[in-house]
């Protein structure tokens, strides 16, 4: 019974711990390859504005000589600046409609040699065909497109390089002026899917949207490429990029699992391991239990004659224990001080639950806790008013919520950078944990927290609402924090449920959102 209860155990324990692995594995490296690219997005983004803000008039380009010269010296210096910036950047460039003007535009194009960006003799699109993608598809495709787009990974003859480009279309009027773009040495990509390792032999790898294999470490052969391809294909009806699942497959008659994230250039990252290596620890674990089972029922038989009372009574112990484990009770006791093979079952089934605990508490840290703050997250939000709800529904709890918004993080990111966006959340989640302590504050969205203060009077709410604004305001540092705050107080006589108590504390944030917005009260960066 015990051993068939662990291996029980083990199996639901350990294959529910392997899915986290893989996705979280996979959710984290996905995260860090969208912001990479979304710095990408941002340099080329910057560089447009920068283009089409310094031209006032399309006839101009094409009667002014003088003006097409400051006017193209201007962006290329812009250009050169934002290459310079941008990690993993080849190339950057603007080309205007040769229908327009020939003598605005550069490309620049970085030296491996001495790393600097070099004037590169720009390309005469009228010598290809609009189908040519290796030479003129950085022209034609965001034209066609009439948006922003990520090219998919291609060999760019112009300047003998493996890449991806991002590319915005300018417009003027509703003119198409041309476009503006950057390229990106695909290995700058690569190398963080290279990066992943998971189990023992585990990596990552690209594919594009129909799930053709766009780029894998160990997956470079034309066969295993064609191997591969099938055999995923086969699954693609199904499977959900961005949810929390596994699924299985086949290379070469090895059985895989993979775990799949979207990324922004509309290419998916996969982790994948075989599944021998993600249930060793399973099946090594389930084979010390059926070993340690099998020692204790021969020792029982050859020893019950004699000593059947002092068994029988550590067993049903054990026995108890075991089924409280198997229904996820990881703290019940296991102590067994007798020195005879219960004990050692005792001793081993106790290392196994601390073990599990670790691991348990190890993943929940990575799942319920926000990586930039580290404050609770949004899952962990939701557990909490789950909790909630069940105790209103029984009458048994008193809280007091407070919704926090934080003030001007969009115009601090579009001016100064993400970073210091960032350097703003974190400086508010450092004030409310002064406030209302580590373990009650949530951060819900990307400016903003929850803070749940349980069993605590309105007066003590009203007390550590004036402290967290008086915090703020005083505040000293780099950065200006403006924070707009909102409480409300759970009464059994008004609320009918916690959205009822959210709604009344969303609202008295805003009140004082609109109110400090009128005031021209606003986070700000005090020294760059």
């Amino acid at each position: 019974m015990i051993g068939g209860i662990g291996i029980k155990s083990a199996k639901s324990v350990v294959d529910s711990d392997s899915v986290q692995i893989m996705n979280l594995t996979c959710s984290e490296k996905a995260q860090e390859l969208n912001t990479l690219l979304a710095r990408i997005e941002q340099s080329v983004e910057i560089l447009s504005v920068i283009t089409t803000d310094g031209l006032e008039d399309i006839e101009t380009l094409k009667n002014d000589q003088e003006f097409c010269k400051n006017y193209s010296n201007e962006i290329k210096n812009a250009g050169l600046t934002i290459a310079n910036a941008t990690d993993g950047a080849v190339a950057v460039w603007v080309r205007f409609d040769p229908n327009i003007t020939t003598d605005v535009g550069f490309f620049l194009v970085k030296n491996m040699t001495t790393g600097t960006f070099e004037d590169y003799e720009m390309t005469d699109i009228f010598k290809y065909s609009k189908d040519d993608v290796e030479h003129v598809g950085w022209y034609y495709e965001p034209q066609k497109a009439k948006q922003a787009i990520w090219m998919q990974p291609y060999y760019n003859k112009n300047i003998d390089i493996y890449m991806i480009s991002y590319i915005i279309p300018v417009y003027r009027n509703g003119k198409f002026l041309g476009v503006v773009g950057m390229d990106i040495d695909f290995n700058y990509i690569t190398n963080q899917s290279d990066s992943i390792k998971v189990y023992q032999t585990g990596t990552g790898f690209l594919v594009d949207e129909s799930f053709n294999l766009v780029h894998g470490k160990k997956l470079k052969q034309n066969k295993l490429k064609d191997e591969f391809k099938q055999s995923l294909l086969s699954k693609k009806q199904g499977i959900l990029t961005d949810k929390d699942e596994v699924y299985e497959y086949s290379l070469f008659g090895v059985k895989k699992k993979v775990a799949f994230r979207s990324l922004k250039n509309g290419m998916v990252l996969g982790v994948t391991a075989p599944v021998s290596e993600i249930d060793s620890t399973k099946d090594k674990l389930i084979k010390k239990i059926i070993v340690i089972t099998l020692l204790i029922a021969l020792v029982f038989l050859f020893m019950a004659w004699v000593i059947a009372k002092t068994i029988v009574l550590p067993l049903k112990k054990l026995d108890v224990a075991a089924r409280e484990i198997a229904k996820g009770n990881l703290d019940a006791s296991l102590d067994c001080k007798s020195k005879d093979e219960v004990g050692s079952l005792s001793k081993s089934l106790k290392e196994m639950v601390s073990q599990l605990k670790l691991r348990i508490q190890y993943m929940n840290e990575l799942a319920y806790f926000d990586t930039l703050t580290n404050v609770k997250n949004n899952t962990a939000y939701l557990q909490e008013v789950t909790f909630l709800k069940k105790e209103m529904d029984t009458g048994a709890v008193d809280f007091t919520l407070f919704v926090v918004d934080v003030n001007g993080l969009k115009e601090i990111n579009d001016h100064y950078g993400h970073d210091y966006g960032n350097k703003l959340i974190i400086s508010a989640a450092n004030a409310m944990i002064q406030i209302f302590g580590y373990e009650n504050v949530f951060r819900i969205g990307g400016d903003e927290f929850a803070v749940i203060m349980k069993d605590i009077s309105s007066t003590k709410g009203s007390e550590l609402q004036q402290k967290f604004i008086k915090l703020v305001q005083n505040a000293e540092g780099e950065i200006k924090l403006s924070a707009a705050i909102g409480g409300a107080a759970f009464h059994p006589t008004v609320d009918s449920d916690y959205e009822g108590v959210f709604k009344r504390a969303d609202a008295n944030m805003y009140e004082m959102k609109e109110r400090m917005k009128a005031q021209g009260e606003t986070s700000r960066i005090r020294k760059m």
